[in-house]
């Protein structure tokens, strides 16, 4: 018997072919990534007084929200309180914003429809991180809106990245990648910083 035969056949993935699928999943990651940077401006311009009516929220109570799965979990704090805006014209009960925070602090906060962000720096430049992810999530989907290649798996979709190195989606995608994580980056080392 020969060593050949005792090992089983395996056969490398093959790249797929182009079409639409691949092309609508490209469009579908550019997609998001819009949908980031508006999100990212329309926060920042909000945290940083631009837009929105600037007040003051006095907390009254918080409460911590768990989500995620076993072993992932995450907390994220809510407080509740009175918005008093800034020129003493409206007044909110109900008021919630995300904060970690005792009752009585008074909170600067920005009404934007009926959320309240909270403003500073710091929140600036957390919500300007999330316009640099966008660039990444753009770029997960360039190879595959260059190509039209729809990948059926993870070897696929390496091999599809693979693909678009070398020409200029490759050299798209690598400065979308470091940009964006180096933005991200940057921002939220910023944003700890004004949280310390």
């Amino acid at each position: 018997m020969e060593l050949g035969q005792l090992a089983p056949s395996v056969t490398a993935p093959e790249l797929p072919r182009p079409g639409i699928g691949g092309r609508a999943l490209g469009a579908l990651f550019f997609v998001v990534a819009l949908v980031m940077f508006g999100m990212a401006f329309s926060n920042a311009a909000h945290a940083g007084g631009i837009a929105g009516t600037h007040g003051t929220l006095t907390v009254k109570s918080c409460r911590v929200e768990h989500s995620g799965t076993t072993g992932h979990r995450s907390e994220t704090t809510w407080c509740e309180g009175t918005f008093r805006s800034g020129d003493g014209r409206s007044t909110d009960d109900t008021a919630t914003v995300r904060a970690d925070r005792k009752p009585g602090d008074k909170i600067p906060v920005q009404q934007s429809g009926n959320e309240y962000l909270r403003t500073g720096p710091g929140e600036v430049s957390r919500w300007i991180a999330l316009f640099f992810c966008g660039w990444v999530v753009a770029a997960i989907g360039l190879p595959f809106a260059a190509t039209g290649m729809f990948p059926r798996g993870g070897a696929q979709m390496l091999m599809i990245n693979r693909s678009v190195s070398g020409t200029r989606a490759g050299e798209a995608r690598k400065w979308l990648f470091l940009v964006g994580i180096g933005g991200a980056a940057v921002c939220m080392l910023f944003t700890w910083m004004q949280s310390q």
